[in-house]
C-alpha cells in the first residue's frame, strides 16, 4: 500500500504539472504531507521510546506446549512490572507493538504482536512440533516495532531477552503405534513384584489374606482404627537390567523429501518414538532418548516420566541426508552401552543411491563404531497417508534390506498414520 501510495503521488505531480490542473496538484500536495507525517511521527517515536521499548522483554509463561495448543505470554519492563496504559505517548496512526519471535533449528517460526500498555497479556498458536529459541545472530529474536498505520515506514529494534531455548513445542503419540518386537537386550523381566515406599495414606488399601506381608505399613498399623492392617500399592518399580535407548535419526535424505516434507517426517518420527516410549515405560523399562546432533535424555538414576519423555521428543530436528564430501560431522549420540541395554533406532527412508556412500550418514557412523557383539533394531518409517507413499515404502524396504546385511542389525519398514495434533 505504501508503494502505491507513493507511486499515485509522483503521478499526480507530474500530471497536475503537464496539465496545470490545481486539483492534481493539491492530491499529490495530500499524499506527500500524508508520508511526510508517517516518516516523522516514526521517526520522532524511535527517538523518544528507542530505549523504553528495548528495556521491554516478553515472557513466555510456560516453556511446554503440546502441538496444537496455545503458549501464553507477558510484557515486562525493566523492573520486572506490566507496562502501564500510557507507558507511551502515542501519536495517531503511529503504532507500537512489541513482537515475539522464535525459531527452530530447522526454520520453523513463530511471529506474534503485543500492544504493550493495552495487551500485556496474550496468546500464540503453537502448530508444529520443535524447540523454538532466540537467536540474535539470525535476526530471529524478540523486537521493539514502530510503524505507521498505512504501512509506509517501520522502524525495528532489538528488545531484552536472553537468548537460548525459550519453548518446547512436544508432540503427541500417534494414533496407531508401531508394532515393535526388540530383539536386542533389555527384555528382562522381574518375576516378582517390587513396590517403591511410600507413606501417604491414599497409596494404602485395607490388607487381604494372601497379600504379600512385607507390604504391609507397621507404622500405620498403631494409629488405625482397631489395630486394622493396611498394605502398600506404591508403583510397581521397573525390572532390573530392563533399559531401552531410542535414537531418532533425523537425517532426511534430499531426493526424498523437501526442507517442510523433512520437518513433517521427523514430527513423524517423533511422534512414534513417544508412542513407543510410553508403551515400554508401562512396562517397566527405563527409557532414554536421543536424537541426531544431540545428546541423551535420562540417566540410571532419574526415570523419566511421560512428560519428560514428550519434553526430550520437541529437541530432535530436520537435517538434510549429506552427501559424499559434505563434510558432514553430525552423528547419532553415543554412551557407554551396557549390554543390557535394547537400542532402537527410528529412521526416514532414503534413496538406494544414498546408501553405499558410507560414513556419510550418522546412521552410517553409528553402525561402523558400534560394538558388534551389541545387537541394534532400526525402524524405517514412513507416512502411509502420503501422497508419495508407495515410494517411500519401496525405499523404505531397500533400506531394511541393505541394513540386514550388517551383523547384529535387525531392520524393518513400517507405515505411520499421522497424529491429529498433541496431547
Amino acid at each position: 500500500m505504501g508503494s502505491f501510495i507513493i507511486l499515485l503521488t509522483i503521478l499526480a505531480f507530474i500530471a497536475g504539472w503537464l496539465r496545470n490542473e490545481l486539483a492534481l496538484t493539491l492530491l499529490g500536495t495530500v499524499f506527500l504531507a500524508i508520508l511526510a507525517y508517517c516518516f516523522l511521527g516514526v521517526f520522532l517515536s524511535g527517538i523518544m521510546y528507542h530505549r523504553k521499548g528495548r528495556s521491554l522483554s516478553i515472557a513466555i509463561s510456560s516453556e511446554t506446549v503440546s502441538v496444537g495448543k496455545e503458549g501464553e505470554f507477558c510484557l515486562k519492563t525493566s523492573d520486572g512490572h506490566s507496562p502501564k496504559k500510557h507507558y507511551f505517548l502515542r501519536l495517531p496512526a503511529i503504532l507500537i507493538r512489541c513482537e515475539l519471535r522464535l525459531k527452530t533449528r530447522d526454520g520453523r517460526v513463530i511471529r506474534q504482536y503485543a500492544n504493550p500498555g493495552f495487551k500485556n497479556l496474550g496468546s500464540f498458536p503453537v502448530k508444529e512440533r520443535g524447540a523454538y529459541f532466540s537467536d540474535f545472530r539470525s535476526g530471529e529474536c524478540d523486537r521493539f516495532v514502530i510503524f505507521d498505520a498505512p504501512g509506509f515506514f517501520r522502524l525495528s529494534l532489538f528488545s531484552h531477552q536472553n537468548e537460548g531455548g525459550r519453548l518446547l513445542a512436544v508432540p503427541g503419540p500417534v494414533e496407531e503405534p508401531v508394532h515393535l518386537s526388540l530383539k536386542s537386550g533389555g527384555t528382562k523381566e522381574r518375576n516378582e513384584a517390587h513396590y517403591r515406599k511410600s507413606d501417604d495414606l491414599s497409596d494404602h488399601r485395607p490388607y487381604i489374606p494372601g497379600d504379600d506381608p512385607r507390604r504391609i505399613n507397621w507404622k500405620l498399623y498403631g494409629h488405625a482404627p482397631l489395630g486394622e492392617l493396611f498394605v502398600r500399592e506404591g508403583e510397581p518399580e521397573p525390572p532390573p537390567h530392563s533399559r531401552l535407548l531410542i535414537l531418532i535419526d533425523s537425517e532426511a535424505c534430499r531426493p526424498l523429501y523437501s526442507n517442510d516434507e523433512g520437518r513433517k517426517a521427523v514430527d513423524l518420527l517423533c511422534e512414534s518414538a513417544l508412542a513407543a516410549a510410553l508403551e515400554y515405560s508401562g512396562r517397566g523399562m527405563d527409557i532414554h532418548i536421543g536424537y541426531t546432533g544431540g545428546g541423551i535424555t535420562g540417566s540410571k538414576d532419574k526415570l523419566l516420566n511421560a512428560s519428560e519423555l514428550a519434553r526430550a521428543l520437541a529437541w530432535p530436528f530436520a537435517i538434510p541426508l549429506p552427501r559424499q564430501g559434505d563434510g558432514s560431522a553430525i552423528d547419532l549420540p553415543r554412551a557407554e552401552l551396557p549390554e543390557d541395554i535394547a537400542v532402537l533406532i527410528l529412521a526416514l527412508p532414503r534413496t538406494f543411491v544414498e546408501i553405499p556412500a558410507a560414513d556419510t550418514s550418522a546412521l552410517d557412523r553409528f553402525l561402523k563404531k558400534r560394538d558388534l557383539n551389541h545387537e541394534t533394531d532400526i525402524v524405517f518409517l514412513y507416512d502411509g497417508e502420503s501422497g508419495r507413499a508407495a515410494d517411500l515404502e519401496n525405499a523404505a524396504g531397500l533400506c531394511a534390506t541393505w541394513y540386514n546385511r550388517m551383523a547384529g542389525v535387525h531392520a524393518e519398514k513400517s507405515a505411520v498414520s499421522r497424529t491429529r495434533g498433541g496431547s
